[in-house]
């Protein structure tokens, strides 16, 4: 059995647990986990299974916040406590992004921006994660150094909800961490094992899979909508298909705005490689250099067909249109430092609404999922030959394989002893 540690809610280290009737551990990659501890109704540990409580394994990196405490009485067979908690990172859903955040740029970098100014080091005081004496316990932990890119607006939705679905775009994974007494965020991507780890009947080592494919729930054209009324309304196009293979949604995104604050613009487009020069009788806001991630061939068409001037340059892996010199927004005045009708341009503005197609139309479409469950302790071992968020292949017995993701870890001590459980999806995302 493992030996668990129970800190505060101020994340002091409190005691220990080292004999238990049964623990659940589960860990999910892109959703946070959970566990489920079941032990005797001592003193020392109704003292320690306390709701607010945080309960940390010695080997492992997920921490729990206990939500849930029951105590069971029987004669028969003694009284247990069972005291159920949740991964710390749903304390990211108890946040929203409180006004506009921009994204221009590398998607890492975004997100933890938006996690640092929900709860963290930025936030307002109100809303920083700390403890009963004031200091702050929630932060950044390392930078992974993942190359997507991303170029969105976002408002008052849930830092939770927003970072699931960037995990879902890009395949990533997020964890909150303990360290020296601070939860620490942290993005990150699983290790590509396909082809190595390999998991078969022909191993001996799947328990189970189910493979369907879906085409009942299409959509892969969306027609978007941004602000404005009637006939000025902002439209664009998300996806190319055509004839009988086009099923078209469409995308309400009234809430992404052209108008933003200055500062906002600046912490995009920062003025150092900036200017703000006089144009027309007023004042605009140009930019040096500007990499405009190409989503569609249709978006590629707008912006050669009004920027004749730009040219097709890789961006960190990402296929860009560069244009310098380039007008993104008109100002109020000449110094706008308080400014909060900023007008971006149609070659800012699009991008954002292209995004938000392509982020509906994830809800739909062409389904191929291969999900299933292993055999443990076989030809491969957790933590030594693969962990949660690697890429596997798995096949099975009528010949169907994939390079499938370790989505879940279910972790089960009991009577019976000890299992491990990974789960694992059919990868939909790019990369």
């Amino acid at each position: 059995m493992r030996d668990l540690y129970i800190f505060n809610s101020d994340l002091q280290l409190v005691g220990s647990v080292d004999a238990f009737k049964s623990l659940i551990w589960a860990k999910r990659y892109k959703e946070a986990g959970d566990c489920e501890l079941y032990v005797p109704a001592t003193p020392e540990n109704l003292a320690l299974c306390r709701k607010g409580y945080f309960i940390l394994r010695d080997d492992d990196d997920m921490i729990c916040q206990i939500k849930r405490v029951e105590l069971d009485t029987d004669a028969e067979n003694g009284n247990y406590i069972i005291a159920t908690g949740y991964d710390a990172k749903r304390m990211l859903d108890q946040r929203i992004v409180w006004s506009t955040m921009t994204a221009n740029g590398n998607a890492e970098a975004f997100v933890r921006s938006m996690v640092d100014g929900a709860l963290g080091a930025s936030a307002a005081e109100n809303r920083q994660m700390v403890d009963s004496a004031g200091h702050l316990v929630f932060g950044l932990g390392n930078v992974s150094g993942l190359p997507e890119r991303l170029s969105e607006q976002v408002s008052y939705k849930n830092v939770g909800e927003k970072i699931r679905e960037y995990c879902m775009k890009f395949g990533w994974g997020y964890r909150v961490r303990l360290s020296g007494g601070t939860l620490l965020f942290e993005v990150y991507k699983g290790v590509n094992r396909a082809g190595s780890v390999v998991f078969s009947d022909d191993y001996e080592n799947l328990a189970a899979t189910v493979y369907v494919e879906d085409e009942s729930n299409m959509g892969n054209v969306s027609l978007n909508a941004g602000e404005g009324q009637g006939a000025a309304r902002f439209r664009c196009i998300s996806g190319e298909a055509s004839g009988v293979d086009r099923y078209e949604i469409y995308t309400d995104a009234r809430d992404i705005s052209k108008t933003i604050t200055y500062e906002e613009l600046k912490k995009t487009y920062p003025l150092s490689g900036a200017s703000i020069v006089s144009s027309g009788g007023g004042y605009v806001y140009r930019v040096n250099t500007l990499d405009i991630e190409i989503l569609d061939a249709r978006h590629l068409e707008w912006l050669t067909a009004n920027y004749p001037e730009g040219e097709i340059v890789t961006v960190a892996g990402v296929e860009c249109y560069r244009l310098n010199d380039l007008i993104i927004a008109d100002l109020p005045g000449s110094s706008p430092d308080d400014a909060e009708n900023v007008e971006i341009r149609d070659v800012i503005y699009m991008p954002y609404l292209l995004e938000r197609g392509y982020e509906k139309m994830a809800e739909f479409g062409y389904v191929t999922s291969f999900e299933g469950t292993i055999e443990p302790n076989t030809t491969f071992a957790y933590k030594v030959d693969y962990d949660l968020g690697d890429i596997v292949t798995v096949e099975n017995e009528y010949g169907i394989s994939a390079s499938v993701r370790i989505s879940e870890i279910v972790e089960v001590w009991d009577d019976n002893g000890y299992s491990v459980e990974p789960k694992f999806e059919t990868i939909t995302e790019e990369g």
